[in-house]
């Protein structure tokens, strides 16, 4: 089926060993077992920041945002304990003003999250958890969300090497990582090219 097709009518899609074999090695090796969460990747990782703007995932994305998409940032996530309560990203990155509340509903649309699983991951090591279609209902209340969390949803098992892809308002969640075994996560957001002036704009 269509990538572009399908994430715009589920919500999300898997891409199931869509890294390359050595560039999963390399960024593994990168990225010891130890890495903390790191919210800056794209500065901190010039490996991540290559394949991002220009290279393997870089290609993904530009499958459903066009050729000339770019990552507004990149997240290393390396789960624990901690459970993360159903949610939509509804903040955008904008250059100079940090995390910040779209300015319309429209913005969404020209989003696209990537995460590359660096590790195995099952739904008892902490996977995601995501409603399917729920991204169709646009920016929701947080008892809006609550409301669609309690309706069936997927928590697929992911491989190291798969990726991910997923709409931004997508409602997704997390238990506690409960086996100690790894679960690294790179996460990158792609925006499509008519972003570029809210998302980089050009300083006065």
């Amino acid at each position: 089926m269509n990538l572009k097709f399908q994430l715009l009518n589920h919500g999300f899609e898997i891409r199931e060993q869509a890294c390359p074999a050595p560039l999963l090695q390399a960024l593994q090796s990168e990225f010891p077992l130890d890495t903390p969460v790191d919210w800056d990747l794209l500065d901190h990782s010039a490996s991540v920041r290559e394949q991002a703007t220009n290279g393997e995932f870089q290609a993904l994305a530009a499958a459903i945002l066009g050729p000339d998409c770019f990552p507004t940032h990149a997240i290393l996530y390396n789960k624990n304990l901690t459970a993360q309560a159903w949610h939509q990203d509804t903040t955008i990155k904008v250059e100079g003003q940090g995390f910040i509340e779209a300015p319309n509903k429209e913005v969404y649309s020209d989003l696209l999250s990537l995460r590359l699983s660096l590790d195995d991951c099952g739904f008892f090591d902490g996977a995601l958890k995501l409603c399917p279609t729920s991204h169709k209902h646009g920016p929701l209340t947080p008892n809006e969300v609550r409301a669609h969390s309690s309706r069936p949803f997927s928590s697929p098992e992911m491989r190291a090497g798969d990726i991910l892809l997923m709409h931004p308002l997508t409602i997704h969640a997390s238990g506690a990582n409960e086996t100690g075994r790894p679960r690294r996560v790179i996460h990158i957001v792609y925006a499509a090219a008519p972003l570029r002036s809210i998302l980089r704009p050009v300083s006065a």
